[in-house]
């Protein structure tokens, strides 16, 4: 369906509307088109197309060839694809890895995502062993204590963990909760180096969890997986075994939702 017979939306600002249709010209087109093209697609005259194109260039929602003058979609718009198709296939493709994960080991495992300073529990595994880990699926948590939370956070790019950090309290929830940000960032730096973390008894003094991060497009963090068990079900000596598996189950859900990773992630995990 072309732009100009798009539904009509009653109160929708006009401009916002507009800016849409020119996108949305884009959609059926194999190549950059023109102002004069543009305004014909969506039947406006040339100064409205034009001045619309510019504010939308310069958000990088489109691209201008300098040599031809022409436009083409900006990367901003791949970056929004690539948010929805990681939203809405995380859990799917996930799932089958967390119930395996969760059979080889008896244990809860947990999927979570970044939701400002705090992560969202998305799905949840539950384990056949006797003593089991339950929560809600919306549940959040905070990011420095937990399993899930210091994996996305030990792969956060360096200025988003330090806006996270300007953002966050360290609040202790048992007396082993790491409450000191220097003490923080040397963990995040061992979890990047192995690729898994370990909470122990961090956030709750019942509850051993071990983590280990979800990568989608161009290695970007999309979310953790965690194992999480009573902390009598987790011995200390045992954690670099069930550490191998969270990472390695961690490493299939990312290949699936980035198609690639760049070799030195792969080696890095």
């Amino acid at each position: 369906m072309s732009p100009s017979r798009l539904p009509r939306i009653n109160n929708f600002p006009q401009t916002v509307e507009r800016a849409l249709d020119i996108l949305e010209a884009f959609v059926d087109s194999n190549e950059a088109l023109g102002i004069t093209e543009l305004s014909r697609r969506v039947k406006l005259n040339k100064s409205t197309t034009y001045r619309i194109v510019q504010a939308l260039r310069t958000r990088s929602y489109i691209n201008q060839n300098h040599q031809t003058n022409k436009y083409c979609l900006g990367y901003k718009t791949v970056r929004l694809a690539s948010s929805f198709l990681s939203q809405n296939k995380l859990r799917e493709i996930a799932r089958t890895y967390l119930e395996e994960l969760s059979r080889e080991t008896l244990q809860t495992v947990q999927l979570a995502i970044l939701e400002g300073d705090k992560v969202v529990y998305i799905d949840q595994v539950e384990g056949t062993d006797i003593f089991q880990v339950r929560l809600r699926i919306g549940d959040r948590g905070p990011l420095h204590c937990t399993a899930a939370g210091k994996s996305i956070l030990a792969f956060q790019p360096e200025g988003e963990m330090e806006k996270i950090f300007a953002k966050s309290k360290l609040v202790p929830f048992t007396n082993k909760t790491i409450t000191s940000i220097k003490q923080l960032k040397e963990e995040l730096r061992k979890i990047r180096r192995i690729g898994f973390s370990f909470s122990d008894q961090e956030y709750d003094n019942d509850l051993r969890a071990i983590g280990a991060p979800i990568l989608g497009i161009g290695s970007k963090v999309i979310g953790a997986l965690a194992l999480v068990a009573p902390y009598n079900r987790i011995k200390v000596k045992e954690v670099p075994y069930y550490g191998m598996m969270v990472k390695e189950t961690g490493l299939k859900i990312s290949l699936e939702m980035g198609g690639r990773i760049e070799r030195e992630v792969v080696e890095r995990l």
